[in-house]
């Protein structure tokens, strides 16, 4: 985070290093202990100030003295900040690569390359509105993500400042300072004014954008033009109510709040003024100084940058999830590697010492062969999980065509005892597998959140006189593969209109991505038009149940997607066109392919009473009234009396949270038969 350049160590602040010593704690606890520090990540906001005032505080410094050049000031920051930071990206690769199954690789070390090249901020905004990565897991250097902003400040401030000085040319310093003042004052004000707009419209993205974030760095730069506070009893009061507003949006914001907007203003305007006060005599400067905090405060950045990875390794390290003893024996172990970083990389690049002070060309030079060779190290790494994975696939696919009995779904067939196939060894599709086991044609588009106009991905003969549409959102989608294999074994013609988190229904879902929201009511519009023109044979259709629904007053959320549903159907059934909708399946435990890595899959398998949340589907169908409205229901086949397990006839049930593997939905394909075939004599 924040760093220190060799002149601001002479003068160095304490003031500021406590700052410095309670983000990191705030940021360090909240990820420990989520429940108890809910706010605990605006210490990162702390960060941001401080980085703002520092730098500019050093840059004024240049210009005065008129040494002021871009290049060297990025050749400081990269020798100050990038041998650490490539230390542990490379440390976690390694160990992602030698504990880490092989299912995370392509997620994480794709990550670890974003990270070396500062741009995991973007990765994680655009896999926030990603349908298909919302179930990603967290990965080990997720937190570069604000280390990637302020690498991004650190890129465009200087040339701020650079840009200032042309505009006055050669007129004297108080020019300079004021033409400063007004571009930085500018991106500040346009910032905030952005940030607190994109916040609202898309919240997800606001919280890693630079822009947006931008403001945070510009508050803290304009404190340094700014004269400290000279009175010591108002210093005292003014840092004395910085630090309790600190603490107030540590302990009283939480992940619920659409952040930063608005909401930063508190911890960023609180961190401004404990700046400004510069409070380093007196009590104040007696707490600030005490050798814990001091010490904090300067291993700040290693400390950042090691307890995350940490956290999410420690896990793999040991084979079991993290308690109170092992988060503190992970804590212990960040604070010991932070002293090492800091003593033996981090200051010996900044201080140059036994590391020549090389000239920009060699430092660029030698930053792109470097971050080269990593990224395409760990490129290696992807592509032998993409060949594995593709190997795995394969053995599934094999089992498939020689039509194993007790295999997947007919282990339980309606009707028949549960049985078991000796002959079959291991899972289906293994667990290195199953997270990508999501068929989807390849000649078939996917629609974005914003799509509002229906593509079919057309499966089978084009040509048949059986039309089907599969529709709805990813529920439905899981199914492509099941509807493939019977289109093609009985000839049909299937169209897929589907869209991620968009249910067909003209009921709305509570979201707070409200770019979605307005894109699926006009999906959903535009798919009934295509629909009834189309005049389908059988509309098939699923969607994810145990939703949140957007109501009034005077109607409950179970009445206002019942409503939505019938609405939806009854001019397609006007029409004469049949409605087979399948009952969605059951919820895992949370992290179930994580659990059954470790566990067998009775200790991973969740209790039927609380895994089958209320699927509108159910009612809408008896509402409806209509033998051409039915209902295919598969609970038997998921769960016994008491439990609903992730593994049936030696096929993973579930590719995440809770969608299904093409493995196991093509297994159950002969089971949804039946109630097609029904269907269609209708």
């Amino acid at each position: 985070m924040s760093t220190t350049t060799p002149q601001q160590t002479k003068t160095l602040r304490k003031d500021i290093q406590a700052l410095r010593a309670i983000a990191i704690v705030a940021v360090v606890l909240f990820h420990l202990w989520p429940s108890r520090l809910r706010g605990g990540f605006v210490g990162v906001d702390v960060f941001f100030v401080i980085s703002g005032f520092l730098i500019t505080t050093h840059l004024l410094k240049e210009v005065e003295s008129n040494t002021f050049k871009v290049s060297h000031f990025w050749v400081r920051r990269v020798r100050r900040l990038l041998p650490a930071s490539f230390t542990v990206l490379a440390v976690t690769a390694i160990t992602v690569i030698a504990v880490v199954p092989i299912q995370l690789w392509l997620q994480w070390l794709k990550e670890v390359q974003a990270s070396i090249l500062y741009f995991e901020n973007w990765v994680l905004a655009l896999d926030s509105v990603d349908y298909l990565a919302l179930a990603n897991q967290a990965s080990p250097t997720q937190h570069f993500w604000s280390l990637s902003v302020e690498e991004q400040f650190y890129l465009v401030w200087p040339v701020l400042i650079a840009l200032a000085i042309l505009l006055v040319r050669k007129r004297s310093l108080k020019a300079k300072r004021l033409a400063m003042l007004t571009i930085l004052s500018l991106v500040t004000v346009t910032s905030f004014v952005y940030g607190v707009y994109f916040t609202q419209a898309e919240p997800a993205i606001a919280y890693f954008s630079t822009p947006v974030r931008a403001w945070e760095f510009g508050v803290g730069a304009l404190v340094a033009f700014a004269p400290s506070i000279k009175n010591a009893t108002a210093s005292l009061l003014v840092t004395a109510v910085g630090l309790l507003f600190i603490a107030f949006a540590s302990y009283r914001y939480s992940t619920a709040i659409p952040f930063p907007g608005y909401w930063a203003l508190t911890p960023v305007l609180a961190t401004a003024a404990v700046i400004w006060a510069a409070s380093n005599e007196g009590i104040a400067g007696k707490v600030f100084g005490l050798k814990p905090i001091a010490w904090l405060g300067d291993k700040s950045y290693s400390i950042y940058l090691w307890h995350w990875p940490i956290l999410i390794l420690f896990p793999y390290l040991l084979g079991a999830e993290l308690g109170t003893a092992t988060k503190l024996l992970a804590l212990a172990i960040t604070l010991v590697l932070a002293g090492i970083t800091t003593a033996e990389i981090e200051r010996p690049f900044l201080a140059g010492g036994s590391v020549p002070k090389f000239k920009p060309a060699v430092v660029f030079g030698t930053l792109a062969l470097v971050s080269s060779l990593m990224v395409g190290s760990l490129a290696f790494g992807t592509e032998h999980a993409k060949a594995t994975i593709a190997a795995e696939k394969e053995k599934a696919e094999q089992i498939l065509k020689g039509k194993a009995s007790c295999f997947g779904a007919g282990a339980r067939a309606p009707g028949k005892a549960p049985c078991t196939n000796p002959a079959l060894k291991g899972l289906f599709p293994s667990l290195a597998a199953a997270a990508t086991d999501n068929s989807w044609p390849e000649e078939c588009s996917i629609s974005n959140r914003s799509d509002t106009t229906p593509v079919a991905c057309e499966l089978g003969n084009s040509k048949s006189k059986v039309r089907i549409a599969l529709v709805g959102d990813s529920h439905a989608k899981h199914y492509t593969a099941a509807m493939q294999d019977l289109a093609k074994k009985n000839n049909w013609s299937v169209e897929v209109y589907v869209k991620g988190g968009c249910q067909f229904s003209f009921a709305s879902r509570q979201r707070e991505d409200t770019i979605l929201t307005k894109a699926c009511v006009k999906f959903d519009q535009n798919l009934e038009k295509i629909l009834l023109a189309k005049n389908y044979d059988l509309i098939v259709t699923s969607q994810k149940s145990g939703v949140e629904w957007l109501h009034s007053k005077n109607q409950t959320e179970a009445e206002v997607a019942i409503s939505g549903l019938v609405d939806t159907w009854a001019p397609l059934v006007a029409k004469g066109m049949p409605i087979l909708a399948i009952k969605d399946n059951p919820r895992p435990i949370d992290n179930v392919i994580r659990c059954l890595e470790v566990k067998s899959a009775h200790e991973c398998s969740a209790l039927r009473a609380s895994s089958l949340p209320f699927d509108p589907q159910v009612e809408a169908v008896k509402r409806m009234r209509s033998n051409l409205v039915s209902l295919a229901v598969f609970d038997d086949i998921y769960c016994d009396k008491t439990y609903c397990s992730p593994v049936i006839g030696n096929v993973v049930v579930y590719r995440d949270t809770d969608h299904l593997t093409s493995t196991f939905t093509r297994t159950l394909a002969k089971f949804i038969k039946p109630y097609i075939d029904s269907a269609l004599a209708k």
